[in-house]
């Protein structure tokens, strides 16, 4: 009797679900096992992908700071550009790779002089690119270490001021041989 009944119940079960459910469980079924096959790869590919993210971040961060033009590349008062701004421009304009050619400007603490350096960008921009269309100019808040090339001029001048000019030790040709040799003195007893 309770194989009777349970048998009945199991037939009922199978009768009341529907026709889409079983297709959906079989459809599932066969996802899952494609999946459990090929398993690595899918989740290694958004692994990599995640993973070469910061170079990618990293990348681009360089290329913003190597496109900057900072502070010192612009005069003091009228913030026209210096020359070595303008020769900056160009570099980027005309010798970077098409998709880096970007100009970032950095911003000042006046909005006033920050368009004013946006407008001498846009002009050298301009002469450098004559036709076609022009590379974006992007303001940013991250300035450039460095200083004036006066100020590393000095350094490497004082540097090379203070080296002493090179002499031959002087001494006896006896005392000076001593010191060289085998070496057999200078470590202690030859004999280990």
């Amino acid at each position: 009797m309770r194989r009777l009944l349970t048998t009945c119940g199991l037939a009922a079960s199978l009768a009341l679900t529907s026709a889409v459910q079983a297709g959906d469980f079989w459809h599932r079924n066969k996802v899952d096992f494609n999946r459990n096959n090929a398993w690595p790869e899918p989740f290694q590919s958004a692994d990599r992908a995640l993973t070469r993210e910061f170079w990618h971040i990293q990348v681009n961060n360089g290329w913003r700071l190597q496109n900057t033009v900072g502070n010192l590349f612009y005069e003091e008062g009228s913030n026209e550009l210096t020359r070595a701004g303008d020769l900056k421009i160009r570099q980027i304009v005309t010798q970077n790779p098409s998709h880096r050619r970007t100009v970032f400007v950095l911003m000042s603490e006046t909005q006033a002089v920050t368009s004013k350096r946006v407008e001498a960008a846009q002009r050298a921009v301009s002469k450098y690119v004559p036709e076609g269309p022009l590379p974006q100019i992007l303001l940013t808040d991250v300035d450039v270490d460095g200083g004036s090339g006066e100020y590393f001029d000095k350094i490497d001048n004082a540097y090379r001021q203070s080296i002493p000019s090179p002499r031959l030790a002087t001494g006896s040709g006896g005392s000076s041989s001593s010191a060289g040799g085998s070496g057999a003195g200078a470590t202690g007893s030859g004999g280990n």
